[in-house]
């Protein structure tokens, strides 16, 4: 299928589709059409032109056209967290550069609380996924945290599975990786380096990697815990601005915070712009690095993950698996790498802050 095909279905030109399709970083100055070429893209199994071509000709004769199932887990949509939303892109992007169909795109916020799938019926939630399927996949991509349990049915359904997580899935299945606890201990490190010795944290607290990674540094570097440094909330802009209204109100909060996600940094700092407090000046680090990450004010320090790296190498062990090149459960593990911008300063530094978005 062409891309006059997908521009015909959703009212776009042909150059629009393509630059959506051909780039996940791209800027559409109408969020709705973007969403609607990606969506009629996988409705109709576009591959890329290039990649047509190489399987009709003689030399890729033989090269078979493999469909991929994509499970976000954490979100209901990719709105609730970009993160998650540029993963999707990038990965959709990979898997039609590889001559291969996005065979379904799942959203299944619920397979990511183990308390929740302890008592629900994980079985019937698997066989509605799949309802009405006429067309069976080769393999599946889970993009984020996955219970153990869910993990358990999915791989009797699913021969072929790999993980792309900062929660290590403990040899369920195939999983690339870059270590959630790590990711903390490097940002508050950077806290530590700039004075900051009280510290607080936002984000998921129940069986969360980023979490384990604040209380090992806050023990390591001999920082004293408080309960009411500690805000657990899922991730979007607005538990972020809450968050930060809760900091407001402390009596003595703390000086600096680690952000579990990018998406509650940039509520919080949302929250300093509008409140424009003098007496609260909090250095903020978070994780992920989005792209809404470099644009707010100030710039935002965070631990950027290697998302382009974590997509082809999810990829690539996919599709060996479903070759039958490696049948252990491997892992690859990748480093976050802190970008440091202007959210956080050191102690010392006493100006008035100018928190605006």
């Amino acid at each position: 299928m062409s891309l006059k095909k997908i521009a015909q279905m959703t009212g776009a030109s042909v150059s629009t589709v393509g630059r959506i399709l051909s780039d996940p970083n791209h800027k559409c100055a109408n969020e709705e059409i973007k969403q609607k070429v990606l969506a009629a893209a996988r409705e109709i199994n576009y591959i890329p032109n290039d990649a047509a071509r190489r399987l009709k000709s003689g030399g890729a004769a033989k090269k078979e056209i493999y469909y991929v199932n994509i499970l976000l887990t954490h979100v209901t949509s990719e709105a609730n967290d970009p993160f998650y939303s540029e993963l999707l892109r990038l990965m959709e992007r990979e898997v039609r550069i590889n001559s291969c169909i996005v065979s379904s795109v799942w959203h299944q916020a619920e397979f990511s609380d183990d308390k929740y799938c302890m008592t629900a019926d994980i079985e019937g939630m698997v066989d509605k996924l799949y309802e009405g399927k006429e067309q069976k996949a080769d393999g599946m991509i889970i993009i984020g945290k996955c219970s153990t349990k869910v993990l358990k049915v999915l791989k009797k359904r699913e021969k072929n599975i790999v993980s792309i997580n900062r929660n290590s899935t403990n040899y369920e299945v195939d999983e690339v990786l870059c270590d959630g606890k790590k990711i903390a201990v490097t940002a508050i490190s950077y806290l530590v380096k700039c004075g900051h010795s009280k510290i607080g944290y936002v984000g998921d607290c129940h069986n969360e990697a980023r979490f384990a990674g604040y209380q090992s540094a806050q023990m390591h570097y001999h920082l004293e815990s408080d309960i009411d440094y500690i805000y657990d909330t899922t991730p979007n802009e607005d538990h972020g601005y809450k968050a930060m209204e809760y900091f407001l109100k402390l009596d003595d909060p703390p000086t600096g915070i680690y952000c579990a996600n990018d998406i509650l940094a940039i509520g919080m700092l949302k929250c300093l712009s509008k409140r424009r407090s003098r007496y609260y000046d909090p250095s903020i680090v978070s994780s992920d690095d989005i792209e809404e990450a470099q644009y707010t004010s100030p710039m935002l320090t965070t631990v950027s993950l290697p998302k382009n790296e974590m997509v082809r190498f999810a990829l690539i062990l996919l599709l060996d698996r479903i070759h039958g090149g490696h049948r252990i459960i491997s892992r690859l593990e990748m480093e976050g790498t802190l970008i440091v911008r202007e959210s956080c300063r050191n102690i010392s530094e006493l100006h008035e802050p100018e928190y605006y978005i």
